[in-house]
C-alpha cells in the first residue's frame, strides 16, 4: 500500500505542476468506472465511491444508472466459507450548484441468492489452468456465509436463508469541489467529502450500522490520446467491531486508471486497478489489501448519454476479489 500511495502522491505532484487538462490534449476524457470495491470483504463495510476528477457543471444533473453482477467465492479452513452471487442496482444522481460544486446521492438496490455461474467460473479456470481454489469440493450454485468469529457453542455463526432476496444497501451522500479548474472535462483535481448512512435492510453480513466518513482526491493527467488517473482516499468507520471481529477505524484506499481515448473519438477503453486495506485488525484475509482489477469500455450512445460495460476476473489475486463481475452503467445528463 505505502508504494501505490506513493505513487499515487507522484501523479497529484505532477499534475500540480503543469496544471494539464484535457483541451490541452485536444480530447475530452469520459473518465474510469466511478464505482466502489466490489470485494466481498470490502462490502462487509462503506467503501468510498471513487469521483472522476471534473464536477457537473452548474445547471446540470447527472443521473447515473447501474448494474453489478458478482460472483463470490471465499474459503480458508478454521475461519470462513462465503459462497454467494450479488447483483447490485444503483442510482446516482449528481447536481452542479455553481462554480466548481457538486453534491450527489446514491441508493443501491441488492440481490443476493445462491447464482447461475459456478460451473461456467470452474470451467474457465479448467481451461487457463488456475486452481479453482476448493470450490469442486461443495455444491454449486448455493449460498453459504459462515465464520469462525468465537461467538455460539462451537465459535462459529452462519447467515441463513434470511439474507437471500431483495435488500436496500446504504446511501451514500457526498460533496465535491474542483480545486484545479472550473467545471466540464478541462479540469484535473476534484476533492470530495463523502458520508454514509445507514439505510440497508438486512445488512449485518452486507454494510455496517453505522454513519462513517471519508475524503479522495481526484486527480487526472493526460499524454497525446492516454489520460492517467488517481484517486487516494481515506475513510474514517465509527464502528469498532462487526460480527465479533475488530475492525480497523482508519481505512487507506487508491484508485489508479489508465484510459485511451482518442481525440476524435466518441469511446473510451479503461484498465483501473482498486486498492484497499484489509477492514479487519487481525482475521485472516479480513486483514490483508484487497486488490482489484477491471477493464472497460464506455461509448457515446445519444447526446448527453453514455454506455459503459466492464469486466473483472481475480487472475492475479485470488485470496479476496470476486471469482467474476461484470458491469453495466448508463448516464445521461439533463439541464435545469
Amino acid at each position: 500500500m505505502t508504494r501505490i500511495l506513493s505513487i499515487s502522491l507522484l501523479i497529484l505532484l505532477l499534475v500540480s505542476w503543469h496544471d494539464i487538462r484535457a483541451e490541452v490534449c485536444g480530447g475530452r476524457p469520459m473518465g474510469f468506472l466511478a464505482m466502489r470495491s466490489q470485494s466481498p470483504i470490502q462490502q462487509l463495510r462503506f467503501g468510498l465511491l471513487y469521483h472522476p476528477p471534473w464536477v457537473a457543471p452548474s445547471g446540470t444533473l447527472n443521473m447515473y444508472y447501474e448494474h453489478n453482477w458478482k460472483n463470490m467465492w471465499m474459503y480458508k479452513p478454521g475461519y470462513y466459507l462465503i459462497d454467494a452471487e450479488v447483483h447490485e442496482l444503483a442510482a446516482r444522481s449528481c447536481m452542479g450548484l455553481g462554480r466548481g460544486f457538486e453534491i450527489s446521492i446514491e441508493f443501491p438496490l441488492r440481490y443476493v441468492y445462491g447464482g447461475i455461474l459456478d460451473k461456467f467460473i470452474e470451467g474457465f479456470h479448467r481451461s487457463l489452468g488456475i486452481d479453482n481454489a476448493m470450490r469442486n469440493d461443495f455444491p454449486r450454485n448455493r449460498f453459504a456465509f459462515e465464520m469462525n468469529n468465537g461467538e455460539g457453542e462451537d465459535g462459529w455463526i452462519y447467515a441463513g436463508n434470511e439474507q437471500l432476496g431483495w435488500n436496500l444497501g446504504n446511501m451514500e451522500m457526498a460533496i465535491s469541489y474542483a480545486i484545479l479548474g472550473p467545471t466540464g472535462n478541462d479540469i484535473s483535481g476534484v476533492v470530495t467529502g463523502h458520508i454514509k448512512f445507514p439505510t440497508g435492510t438486512r445488512t449485518e453480513y452486507f454494510g455496517g450500522q453505522s454513519v462513517d466518513f471519508g475524503i479522495s482526491l481526484s486527480t487526472m493527467a493526460c499524454w497525446n490520446n492516454f489520460y492517467f488517473y488517481a484517486v487516494p482516499g481515506l475513510a474514517y468507520y465509527t464502528d469498532k467491531k462487526m460480527l465479533n471481529i475488530r475492525l480497523q477505524q482508519v481505512h487507506l484506499s487508491t484508485l489508479l486508471a489508465i484510459e485511451y481515448h482518442p481525440k476524435t473519438g466518441h469511446s473510451s477503453w479503461i484498465g483501473q486497478l482498486i486498492i484497499e486495506n484489509g477492514i479487519a485488525k487481525h482475521f485472516s484475509e479480513f486483514s490483508s489489501n484487497t486488490y482489484e482489477l477491471m477493464f472497460a469500455h464506455k461509448r457515446s450512445i445519444a447526446e448527453d448519454m453514455t454506455l459503459e460495460i466492464g469486466f473483472l476476473e481475480n487472475l492475479f489475486f485470488f485470496d479476496n476479489s470476486p471469482d467474476i463481475g461484470l458491469h453495466l452503467g448508463i448516464t445521461q445528463a439533463f439541464n435545469f
